[in-house]
């Protein structure tokens, strides 16, 4: 099996686990403690988004060779997420999940003009910028407004340390890593951390509106 088919497949896989898995319940202030639909959490509207710490600055580069530095999305709304492209569960279950983000967020025309996307590869060894690109290709993703990072493993460790985003080899190739999302607001302020299971992109849009009202 190529590895473009291996990753259709899994993207596939991806899109039936996102239809058919549970979503968890995260409190958001108000609302929240409304009962649920069966399968699905109660969302709203009137998120609590309490200032967590300042987002840790880095500088990173994309598939195209392109520096990304976060402070430059100062401004914009940002979710930043940490994957690798050969995790066979998680990542791209996550990564559909900001596909279903990146999508809403276009309908409403806030990407890349207010909002921005970031997923960066904790496997740079075998995440190469072609595989990144094939990668991001894979589910849509939207070369300006979503943007996958790499960097050697030298570079990247101090970011990953400063997200305590600690990474873990396991047999078969895997890696152990938490699957966190980083939601920061235009002044570059940590204001959710979302897991893979409290990770719901209906609301994460509704957080993403919440904190560009707030800095009109």
């Amino acid at each position: 099996m190529t590895p473009g088919r291996r990753l259709s497949v899994g993207v596939l896989a991806g899109v039936w686990l996102l239809a058919a898995a549970p979503r968890l319940a995260h409190p958001h202030g108000p609302g929240a403690s409304r009962p649920a639909v069966p399968g699905r959490q109660a969302l709203s509207s009137s998120p609590n988004l309490g200032v967590i710490r300042p987002a840790p600055d880095f500088t990173l580069v994309d598939f195209k060779g392109r520096s990304v530095r976060l402070s430059e999305f100062q401004g914009r709304v940002v979710l930043l997420a940490f994957i690798y492209t050969s995790c066979p569960g998680a990542c791209p279950l996550l990564t559909q999940r900001m596909a279903l983000l990146q999508a809403r967020l276009r309908e409403a025309r806030l990407l890349p003009s207010r909002v921005g996307l970031l997923s960066v590869t904790v496997d740079p060894e075998r995440d190469s910028a072609e595989t990144l690109a094939r990668y991001a290709k894979g589910f849509g993703a939207d070369s300006e407004g979503w943007r996958f990072l790499r960097e050697s493993q030298e570079r990247l460790r101090p970011v990953l340390t400063a997200y305590d985003e600690w990474t873990k080899p396991i047999p078969g190739g895997e890696i152990d890593h938490p699957a966190r999302l980083y939601l920061i607001d235009p002044r570059g302020r940590i204001r959710e951390i979302y897991s893979l299971s409290l990770f719901d992109e209906r609301q994460a849009y509704l957080d993403i509106q919440a904190l560009l009202r707030e800095s009109r």
